[in-house]
């Protein structure tokens, strides 16, 4: 036996342990071989009729559009112990829209495994459940690098429909499986119509998979897991946003036309592999920038912040502090302190001075928060600080973890035409846009800080036409100035880009200058 310390050598012996149980070529004795049986006797639950159907399918391609708590999550997972406990040598692939969510899909797989008979567990990581037959179960990032090379027997993908890179990730997740024959599962409330999830569930090309549809009328008990008092709760708080209902409880593809973030574009914003940061965390290098949005009876206060890259002028969401209600705005402000303290590069603090957050904001400058601004959100400033917000999506300069309420909290909030020209926001009844606003604000701090565009001189050509108008009879001889042809003019001209912007604006909204 080759020299090996205390690790090597109990990798050593566990790969002894596993080349012996692969020899025997059978089964561990006592576990059922129906899926069914296996939940009943060794799980202890009951499936339900449309998880005893999934359970039962034999497809090899299987996606499964089910409504919220509708148990999809927990079914899977134990379909897939079964599968490994009953398999020598099976290796199996979770992937999620972020690697958080992997591995909480895994954490079901873990607590289930110690139901199993202790000889068959051979470890149980965070990442990875590893049993003694040779069968694995890992969680893996959502990147189509990682998960192309590893060679897999079943690839799981949960909330498929909210993966920004799905059309590459399931290529890689061909190459994986086909070497093994192998099958892959794909479950998700329904998303945007862009995504790959609709075309499997629908397209004429995707017609190999197995499509399985399970709305809230299924799931509610006694026929399944969902909670009466619970689907009342729900449908109070979505009785404003039929779409979302639509959507996450009768597991339908809808589209809120009055939507001011398509639900597409939030879910092109999501980073897989990013997660958020807590408070405690050191941050050194980086430049950032906070929002602020005040809320306390009825809305939250919230604070997000933003970690922007000069070199590539991306920014990423790396913090998101949601407070309870009736949280005391002391300690709002006693955590921008603590945050800004701990990480000293924090370059601003933008917050919301409408109604009481003015004396907020006050409160913070006499506090030691030097680098907080206000401002007051009016409907052309909401204007301008969604509009920024949009951009950055649409230009690909803005990324945030995986984070469901904040997808749907982002998709919700509406806009509306008025006879001026101007948009006006709003959200559904019974629902929030705090998180939003603190995003929003982070990100138009970084739009507000963003140096001015270089100048490039121009040379104008042509003739000047004088107006030949006695000045005896406007009556100006003594009033000089007002012949200025700057005097009284409704928008000025950037000297940056050359647009113009009402006089009253100071910031260009097209390039950020103050010119």
């Amino acid at each position: 036996m080759p020299q090996l310390g205390s690790i090597g050598l109990r990798n050593y012996l566990d790969q002894l342990q596993i080349q012996a149980n692969l020899k025997m070529g059978k089964p561990p004795t006592g576990l059922p071989v129906d899926p069914v049986a296996f939940c009943k006797e060794i799980l202890h639950f009951k499936p339900t009729v449309y998880q005893e159907q999934f359970l039962k399918d034999t497809n090899g391609f299987i996606a499964l559009r089910w409504s919220r708590q509708s148990g999809k999550s927990h079914v899977v997972a134990a379909r897939l112990l079964w599968q490994s406990a009953l398999n020598n040598g099976v290796h199996i692939g979770i992937v999620a829209p972020s690697y958080r969510q992997s591995k909480m899909v895994l954490r079901k797989v873990a607590f289930m495994a110690t139901f199993l008979p202790k000889e068959l567990i051979l470890s149980i990581e965070r990442t990875r459940v590893s049993l003694t037959n040779g069968s694995t179960i890992e969680a893996f990032p959502n990147n189509p690098l990682t998960i192309r090379g590893p060679t897999l027997h079943t690839v799981y993908c949960d909330e498929m429909g909210f993966i920004r890179d799905d059309f590459d990730l399931y290529d890689s997740i061909l190459f994986t499986l086909g070497t093994t024959d192998g099958s892959f599962i794909a479950s998700s409330t329904p998303g945007s119509r862009d995504s790959l999830f609709h075309k499997i569930c629908f397209a004429p090309e995707y017609s190999d998979f197995s499509r399985q549809h399970v709305t809230w009328k299924d799931a509610v008990e006694p026929s399944g897991p969902l909670k009466k008092n619970l689907l009342e709760k729900i449908r109070k708080q979505l009785e404003t946003n039929p779409w979302r209902w639509t959507r996450e409880m009768e597991a339908n593809f809808a589209e809120d036309e009055d939507s001011f973030f398509p639900l597409a574009l939030v879910t092109s914003c999501v980073d897989g592999e990013s997660e958020y940061t807590s408070m405690d965390a050191k941050l050194s290098d980086r430049i950032l920038y906070l929002g602020v949005d005040f809320g306390k009876h009825r809305d939250h206060s919230v604070v997000a912040a933003i970690d922007y890259d000069n070199e590539t002028q991306k920014a990423k969401l790396i913090h998101m502090h949601r407070f309870y209600l009736e949280t005391e705005y002391a300690s709002v402000i006693g955590y921008v302190k603590a945050l800004c303290s701990r990480w000293q590069k924090v370059r601003k603090v933008y917050t919301d001075v409408t109604g009481v957050g003015d004396f907020i904001t006050e409160d913070m400058r006499n506090s030691g928060i030097t680098q907080v601004e206000g401002i007051a959100l009016t409907i052309q400033s909401k204007t301008d600080i969604l509009g920024n917000l949009k951009q950055m999506m649409q230009t690909g300069k803005l990324s945030m973890p995986y984070d469901s309420e904040l997808v749907a909290e982002i998709n919700s909030e509406r806009y509306q035409l008025l006879k001026t020209g101007q948009m006006q926001f709003s959200h559904p009844d019974d629902s929030h846009d705090d998180r939003l606003w603190a995003l929003a604000l982070a990100c138009y701090g970084v739009r507000m800080a963003a140096p001015a565009p270089a100048y490039h001189p121009v040379v104008l050509t042509g003739y000047i036409v004088k107006p030949k108008i006695s000045i005896a009879n406007l009556g100006l001889e003594k009033k000089t100035w007002l012949r200025d042809p700057l005097y009284n003019q409704t928008s000025r001209l950037c000297m940056a880009c050359g647009s113009r912007r009402p006089v009253d604006v100071v910031v260009c909204p097209k390039c950020g200058a103050h010119s």
